[in-house]
């Protein structure tokens, strides 16, 4: 019989040294890691029951691809940050955020309603549009607000720490996972700014109705009514209707008000969409010729770090593992970090006030 080892090895001469047990312990040890697997499964009979985390697939592109490993994979780093916090809070005695699931048996849920709800209890204002100079900014202060009470926001475009596993912006945009306690939202950094801030709203508006799932944020006739609800609430918080229709003239000021808005040409020609100042011909327009903008400049790590971990959950594990609370190796694999960087990220905040 084939030991699990042997299935997984490409190669004949692999399987070979494996059969003959000449394979030595750092060659098995970059066997395992060449197949994403845990040490110990290479020396199984057989390959053993993989369960992956479950989450509801709300995404509303027709005939979508399976969700790869690189998301599962992401998925489930964010769940073990997200586990820690829950066990971390809940021994200091935290209680549940009231707006978690707020409207989720609202049985005549209005995008209006849950817009101005989610407004105000986020304290979103037309200056934090104003004073950020490009969607980038916007979304900084906007994921600070929603931390600030208590959602973690996830932004990366790879899977963990490895920049060589980007993550398909067209596989999915974002999810959310609606918990009491430790709300979270992830949004895929593939994806260009502006689109990214709609996505961030889009997972938000997830939390408030309590329904956890993975998203593809595309706007479409067909779909989950739910990711429809979420999409005009998005647009609500982002693009007011009144200050939209004082602004529109024509067409030709989809540009402008994208800019104006922070958001990308494809939510202004909707929101023009949905008030019947374009046709559909001139909206798939739009949308077929929407594409991604890399962001600028490589930021330091010590810059991502947070950003991929969620600021709030990257400055409580670094605090806890410098009290002592939490062993340093501990906090940095949940970070998937080294130690001494851990060391340097409660530094740079020391040293930053």
């Amino acid at each position: 019989m084939h030991s699990f080892a042997e299935s997984i090895a490409k190669r004949e001469k692999d399987r070979e040294r494996i059969a003959e047990g000449r394979l030595t312990v750092p060659q098995a040890e970059k066997l395992a890691k060449k197949a994403r697997i845990p040490f110990g499964y290479l020396f199984l009979a057989e390959p053993p029951q993989v369960t992956r985390p479950g989450i509801p697939d709300l995404r509303q592109i027709q005939d979508a691809e399976p969700l790869s490993d690189g998301f599962y994979e992401t998925l489930e780093d964010v769940l073990a940050k997200q586990q820690w916090l829950i066990e971390y809070l809940t021994e200091a005695g935290a209680r549940e955020l009231p707006f978690v699931g707020r409207f989720a048996t609202d049985t005549h849920r209005n995008a209006d309603e849950i817009a101005a709800d989610m407004r105000r209890e986020l304290d979103i204002t037309d200056d934090d549009r104003r004073k950020s100079p490009d969607a980038a900014s916007y979304f900084s202060a906007l994921s600070a607000k929603a931390e600030a009470k208590g959602v973690l926001v996830f932004k990366t475009s790879y899977v963990k720490a490895n920049t060589h596993r980007p993550l398909s912006e067209k596989e999915f945009r974002g999810f959310a996972i609606a918990h009491k306690l430790v709300p979270l939202v992830f949004v895929n950094g593939r994806d260009a700014e502006v689109a990214a801030v709609f996505t961030l709203m889009h997972e938000l508006a997830h939390v408030w109705l309590g329904v956890s799932g993975v998203s593809d944020v595309t706007p479409s006739r067909f779909g989950n009514p739910e990711e429809h609800l979420c999409n005009r609430i998005a647009s609500n918080l982002l693009v007011p209707m009144d200050a939209f229709l004082e602004r529109w003239v024509s067409p030709q000021d989809v540009d402008k008000l994208a800019k104006y808005f922070r958001v990308s040409k494809l939510v202004i020609a909707r929101r023009a969409l949905d008030n019947k100042l374009v046709d559909q011909a001139f909206y798939d327009e739009v949308a077929a010729n929407t594409q991604r903008i890399k962001s600028s400049g490589k930021p330091t790590a010590l810059v991502t770090i947070p950003i991929r971990n969620s600021k709030k959950f990257t400055r409580t594990i670094v605090a806890s593992a410098m009290s002592g609370q939490t062993l340093l190796r501990d906090a940095a694999s949940l970070l998937n970090v080294k130690p001494d960087t851990v060391v340097a990220l409660a530094k740079g905040r020391a040293e930053n006030g």
